[in-house]
């Protein structure tokens, strides 16, 4: 009908006659817009949605294999070709990339091709979010697996600290790395190890602090008790007694070290300690 004003009909009448026309096809425009984004972004939600749930299994080390992963595959492609930044697509992504990575690690198959992808992965969600302490961490690893520990790579590291040093979950997996290769170390990076174990004490992440110190700080414990100076000693009785009670006395060996050495020849006992290669420590 004509919106127009007729003969009979009021002024009044007729604009708001316009009025109601108006806001209607303002209506259908913007539902239009709205199915038309929808179809353009629902996509980008349905991938991010299984990416980031892969993710978060990755980073709780929950063993997934390829074959789990598979189903990922298209989504993982499309992120490839994409040159635009998604930082949360791109941030899962490379977690993926780096269970894959692993994986093939573990399995010696695609090895190459498995490493490239984690290397353009951690590049590209690093390009648009940098700050992101967990990926700095998994570069240095990656350069230390494709390049050997070197130099230049301890910069990568140190990146890590110095992005998230409060973070507690990337706090315990960087501080296994770094004690895999405490002895290789430059002195910055092997006293941020120190001041990083002292923190959990501090902070009561007892059950993060044991595990690093009866596992890859073993070692270093005297290094790491040392750093313990500034932290309240009713934290430091808590950890001593806990190690204690499974068996690490800290001012000796453990019991299971002890009876180690006790079955070795007499030649062996002032060899030092065989640690892991800081450069397949996994992230």
């Amino acid at each position: 009908m004509d919106a127009m004003a007729t003969p009979s009909e009021p002024r009044g009448e007729a604009i708001k006659r316009a009025a109601v026309w108006l806001a209607r096809g303002l209506l259908a425009a913007a539902a239009c817009s709205s199915v038309a984004w929808g179809a353009t972004t629902l996509p980008d939600f349905v991938d991010q949605t299984r990416l980031d749930g892969a993710r978060d299994v990755i980073l709780r080390n929950v063993p997934i294999s390829d074959a789990e992963l598979d189903a990922l595959g298209p989504a993982l492609a499309r992120v490839v070709a994409r040159a635009d930044c998604m930082p949360a697509i791109d941030r899962s992504t490379a977690v993926i990339r780096l269970r894959l990575a692993e994986n093939a690690l573990a399995s010696g198959d695609r090895v190459d091709a498995r490493m490239g992808e984690l290397d353009a992965a951690i590049h590209k969600s690093l390009g648009c979010a940098p700050a992101d302490p967990y990926l700095w961490l998994v570069l240095f690893w990656l350069r230390n697996i494709r390049q050997g520990l070197t130099d230049a790579n301890f910069d990568l590291l140190r990146m890590s600290y110095r992005l998230g040093p409060n973070e507690g979950w990337i706090v315990v997996k960087r501080s296994a790395m770094a004690l895999a290769m405490f002895d290789a170390l430059p002195p910055d990076l092997s006293g941020a190890v120190v001041a990083e174990f002292a923190r959990l004490v501090k902070t009561e992440l007892y059950t993060e602090a044991i595990d690093l110190l009866k596992g890859p700080g073993w070692a270093h414990r005297e290094k790491l008790l040392a750093g313990l100076a500034a932290v309240p000693k009713r934290n430091v009785d808590v950890l001593t007694r806990t190690m204690a009670d499974i068996g690490y006395d800290l001012d000796r060996r453990s019991p299971a070290e002890r009876r180690s050495l006790e079955r070795e020849p007499d030649s062996r006992r002032d060899e030092p300690a065989r640690m892991p290669s800081g450069a397949v420590a996994r992230p």
